[in-house]
């Protein structure tokens, strides 16, 4: 009878549920804080300078009077211009930042110093933590890309409003291109895949770091130098009448020049290699007809030159990261 009246055992509590990262991507984000921290203090310090720049100069004005006929750039325009440059110019370098990180302390590091162990022997895989860190580091790197891309198109948007403001700088220059739209997401995560090849080829931290940013760097010169390529060009041919700046208000000239008397072509660098007064360049000699030639592309080039770029530069990413999982799968099969 008493046995009856005995309480059943209270049941156990439930475990709390486990929320956030866990497994090897906690580990992962709890080695590389300091870098995380400073990855994102430079992020806000870019996006910072270009708004606070934005609003000094809508207050103060691109240029103030200095007396009658007399203008000068205000001190806010030229913080605004360095601001735009920083910006843009640390936009372009994201990708080595991302491979050196990645080919160095992400990867090669843990393979030479033999911490990867320790991971795999608490039942993950070898190709599960090289893929945490491949979409941890994919991830972060494209936020940031996305961030500071998006934030020079909006300071560009105000300088292009002023000539003083945008110096002639053309959307073609290469400082300015890979900046303005998704080649800089291409770059970054190209850098990811050819920062994880080169680390578990090369297993040394420094060495992986050093090819690492060479290669990046080098399939950017690359590209920068095949970007005029990659989309057919706009032709113009005519008298002193043609112009391509009539067709587009900021054209990317590839080619110009004279067309000769028997059709064939010869560019103005070619007429000042040869001599420009003893090439057929030369107003008024036999060899030369009075029509010019122009190879453009306009404005509206824009965006399919960058997403034929960002096709290809994708590609390549994803061959290198296929190359990445099966040299690690070889070497710890």
């Amino acid at each position: 009878m008493s046995a009856l009246l005995e309480r059943p055992p209270a049941p156990a509590p439930a475990p709390p549920a486990r929320t956030g990262l866990r497994g090897p991507a906690w580990v992962a984000v709890r080695q590389h804080r300091p870098a995380l921290w400073t990855a994102l203090l430079l992020a806000v310090l870019s996006v910072g300078c270009v708004v606070a720049a934005r609003v000094w100069l809508g207050s103060a004005g691109a240029v103030v009077s200095c007396g009658e006929g007399c203008e000068r750039s205000t001190a806010a325009s030229g913080w605004f211009r360095w601001a735009e440059n920083y910006v843009g110019g640390a936009t372009v370098l994201l990708a080595l930042l991302v491979a050196a990180f990645t080919a160095g302390p992400l990867i090669a590091r843990e393979l030479q110093t033999g911490m990867y162990r320790l991971a795999w022997t608490q039942s993950v895989s070898p190709a599960r933590w090289l893929a945490v860190r491949l979409v941890g580091v994919a991830a972060i790197a494209t936020a940031g890309a996305v961030l500071l891309a998006a934030t020079f198109r909006w300071s560009r948007a105000r300088s292009q409003e002023d000539p003083l403001l945008s110096m002639a700088r053309s959307w073609s220059d290469r400082e300015v291109y890979p900046a303005l739209g998704v080649t800089a997401v291409g770059y970054v995560l190209l850098a990811v895949a050819v920062g994880a090849l080169t680390a578990v080829v090369l297993r040394r931290t420094l060495l992986a770091t050093a090819v690492g940013v060479a290669a990046t760097g080098g399939v950017s010169l690359f590209f920068a130098w095949v970007r005029p390529y990659l989309w057919p060009v706009v032709e113009a041919e005519g008298g002193a009448e043609v112009n391509p700046f009539t067709a587009s208000s900021d054209p990317w000239i590839v080619r110009e020049g004279v067309v000769l008397a028997d059709g064939s072509r010869m560019t103005y660098q070619q007429c000042l290699d040869t001599g420009f007064s003893k090439s057929p360049c030369e107003p008024g000699t036999t060899r030369t007809a009075v029509t010019h030639f122009y190879e453009y592309h306009p404005e509206s080039h824009f965006w399919p030159l960058q997403l034929v770029e960002t096709g290809m530069v994708l590609a390549l990413a994803a061959a290198c990261v296929f190359a990445a999982f099966k040299v690690l799968g070889r070497r710890h099969a």
